[in-house]
Order: C-alpha cells, then sequence, then structure tokens
C-alpha cells in the first residue's frame, strides 16, 4: 500500500535554457546537465558567460568562461582559478564555491587553498623562467614578490592542513 501524504507530484520539463552569445572562435558551448552538481550561471557586463559546475562525488570544481574558450575549462580550487577574471567574476566565482562546498571538511577547504596556491606558484615559475621576462627588471622584482608570498602562503597553509587533519579526526572520532 502507497503512502498518498509521502507522494510529491513533480513538474517535468527545463528550469533553466541559455543560449551562447560568443562567436564560433570561443569554440562548441558545453552541454552541461546540473544532474547531481551544483550548477552556477553569470553573465558580466559585456555579456560574457561563466558557468560554473561542483561535482560533490569528485570534489571537483569545474569553471567554463565563453570568452576563454568554452571547450577549455579550468579547474577552480578554493574559490579561485588561474584564470585571469574580473573583480566580479572572482566575487561570484567565490560565492558559488563557498555554497556548493560549505558542507565539505576544513581538511578539503585548506587542501583545496594549497592546491589554488600551488598553481598560482607553477604560473608565476613559467612567467619568471620567459625569456621575455629575463631583461625586465621591474617585471620580474614583482614576479620575484609574488612567489616570496605565495611561498609564506604555502607554509601557513601546512600548518593550518595539519590543524585541520587534526580537527577532522577528532570530531569524527
Amino acid at each position: 500500500m502507497t503512502d498518498e501524504r509521502n507522494k510529491v507530484d513533480i513538474w517535468g520539463g527545463t528550469v533553466l535554457t541559455v543560449a551562447n552569445r560568443h562567436i564560433k572562435g570561443c569554440g562548441k558551448p558545453p552541454d552541461l546537465k546540473a544532474d547531481g552538481a551544483y550548477t552556477a550561471y553569470f553573465e558580466n557586463d559585456y555579456g560574457e558567460q561563466l558557468v560554473f559546475q561542483y561535482d560533490s562525488e569528485q570534489k571537483k570544481g569545474t569553471l567554463w568562461h565563453g570568452d576563454y574558450s568554452w571547450e577549455d575549462p579550468v579547474e577552480v580550487m578554493a574559490g579561485g582559478t588561474t584564470l585571469i577574471i574580473s573583480r566580479d567574476e572572482r566575487f561570484w566565482l567565490a560565492l558559488v564555491w563557498d555554497v556548493a562546498t560549505k558542507y565539505e571538511s576544513r581538511e578539503f577547504h585548506v587542501r583545496s587553498a594549497l592546491a589554488l596556491n600551488q598553481a598560482h606558484l607553477g604560473v608565476i615559475e613559467e612567467l619568471l623562467a620567459h625569456r621575455d621576462f629575463q631583461d625586465t627588471d621591474s617585471f620580474r622584482q614583482s614576479f620575484i614578490k609574488q612567489r616570496d608570498r605565495l611561498h609564506r602562503e604555502e607554509k601557513k597553509l601546512g600548518k593550518k592542513l595539519v590543524e585541520a587533519q587534526i580537527e577532522d579526526a577528532t570530531e569524527s572520532a
């Protein structure tokens, strides 16, 4: 016998359909389904479209940016990415990351921040090694300062990771 009080009728259909506004040179837009993933859409003042998805099973965030190339999604870590994006886009991405990952452990969040820090370090190291910056002292000094700051942050995050692991282990015991 079915309990009619627990039966819920759900309307079929699509909740949101968004037309691509980017030229063909931006690549084929992704055909995304939100089933099981937290999905968010953003359009900036220039009509550039961004889509973020967080897969909680894989614990992975992905960003598609039409102006960058629909076909080259980038990883999102700690609410950020190595892609250069506007202030509004960064604010939106950090917000949707916080919402999507609110039930993740403290260790997850610290590991994610560490991964983003290391990704930024990788970009800085590539820039320092690039021949165009070998003779440009002002740029080089700026990159070196940034690298040093990222190394200091990496050490702090390493300590926070140990604390988070202990805290998470204590809470689960």
